[in-house]
């Protein structure tokens, strides 16, 4: 009876450790988002209220086996907390809360002040004042879900795979979308649909581009693509063909940006739904522009075959068939072979060498149209003391009396 006694004391302790933890959260809580006195207005039964009907962190569920292997889900549950943890809500005082802990800790005492406080004690009035700038049905509030919904399903890129399909997240469970969500989100892999096509006499594998269904959560809507959306003008408008990929463009992609070929797919369905597509149309080809946020990194080709439109390559701004590649050659003297030598076809030469710190370096880029590589390598390297003097690409360029 007494060792019983001494777990229910055990487990009594704990338990008093654990809500006086979460309180001090929601003391820092208040803080910063309406500052000094108004945590005292909540009173002991409010507090326990928050306590017991507080929101857990985000829990995965597979939907089937086929989704990831053990391996990939470790992978995936240690990338999202990591985002969660490391990106920031921006609160007008200028202080900053986690995404983590905004939506667990936040959301229960928002939620609680706006729907369920009531007239139950004396301070109501003063924190419904205070907090309804933060309120659910805000503009402020609806920006903030966006960004997190978007930056969550970054971590769903990582998983994209040619052959075995697109991994997307519902969150209609989750408390930041639902008054007393479970904070669940359930994980899927839709389904490529691949076909063999010949190009340029040999059978390779492609795959058709789609986004999301917003109507079925496992299904894709393919991508339908007019002559002018790709800016050409002396076809047929009315045609609109499906859009394909060879794997060898999305591995092309992922070398020369160091970013997920995941991307590839979710940026081409942003920029032929709600976007606005800026191309150079070729002969035989189209070049896509191509962003990483806000930078130019190159150009997507792509050219019609048969009965579709075919993503054939990616090209690195730097590379010789774009504008500001071809620009480079004629500044530099170099040749493809060279570029590639000193790594200056992908993003690996702009983040291992200071070039972007390099007066006379960063004149020749920026002067044959590559400012925004530079641009993306200080947003890159805005952290990185370690970047290796750009003297050994001046010794290569004095060859050529550069």
């Amino acid at each position: 009876m007494a060792k019983s006694n001494r777990k229910k004391a055990t487990f009594a302790q704990k338990e008093l450790a654990r809500r006086r933890v979460f309180y001090h959260r929601l003391r820092n809580i208040c803080l910063k988002m309406v500052g000094e006195g108004y945590f005292e207005l909540l009173p002991e039964s409010s507090l326990r209220l928050l306590y017991v009907h507080r929101y857990p962190p985000i829990k995965i569920v597979l939907d089937g086996k086929r989704v990831m292997d053990e391996q990939e889900l470790a992978a995936y549950k240690q990338m999202l907390a990591g985002l969660l943890s490391e990106h920031y809500i921006d609160i007008p005082s200028g202080q900053q809360i986690s995404y983590a802990r905004f939506m667990t800790d936040v959301l229960v005492l928002l939620h609680y002040v706006q729907y369920r406080i009531g007239n139950r004690f004396k301070g109501f009035s003063k924190l419904w004042e205070a907090f309804s700038p933060y309120f659910t049905t805000t503009e402020w509030f609806e920006k903030q879900k966006t960004k997190i919904l978007q930056i969550m399903g970054m971590n769903d890129m990582y998983l994209y795979d040619f052959y075995r399909g697109t991994v997307r997240f519902r969150f209609d469970r989750m408390a930041i979308e639902q008054l007393g969500g479970t904070n669940e989100i359930r994980i899927y892999r839709l389904r490529h649909s691949t076909l063999l096509q010949e190009v340029e006499g040999k059978k390779r594998v492609i795959v058709k581009m789609g986004i999301p269904s917003s109507e079925k959560v496992d299904k894709l809507d393919w991508l339908m693509i007019t002559p002018s959306q790709l800016g050409i003008p002396d076809m047929e408008d009315g045609i609109s063909l499906p859009l394909y990929a060879q794997q060898h463009a999305l591995e092309r992609f992922e070398e020369r940006t160091l970013f997920t070929k995941g991307y590839v797919q979710a940026y081409l369905g942003y920029l032929f739904t709600e976007g606005n597509p800026k191309t150079i149309v070729r002969k035989n080809h189209v070049l896509l522009e191509c962003y990483l946020g806000i930078h130019k990194v190159g150009y997507f080709v792509i050219s019609l075959h048969e009965d579709k439109w075919l993503l054939r390559t990616f090209l690195f701004l730097t590379n010789e068939g774009t504008p500001e590649g071809n620009r480079l050659k004629k500044l530099t003297q170099l040749e493809i072979l060279d570029k590639k030598y000193l790594m200056l076809d992908r993003m690996d030469a702009f983040l291992t060498y200071d070039i972007s710190g390099d007066e006379r370096l960063r004149t020749f880029f920026v002067k044959a149209g590559c400012g925004s590589i530079m641009e993306y390598a200080d947003e890159l390297n805005r952290n990185d003391d370690n970047l290796k003097s750009p003297e050994f690409i001046y010794r290569y360029l004095s060859r050529s009396n550069i």
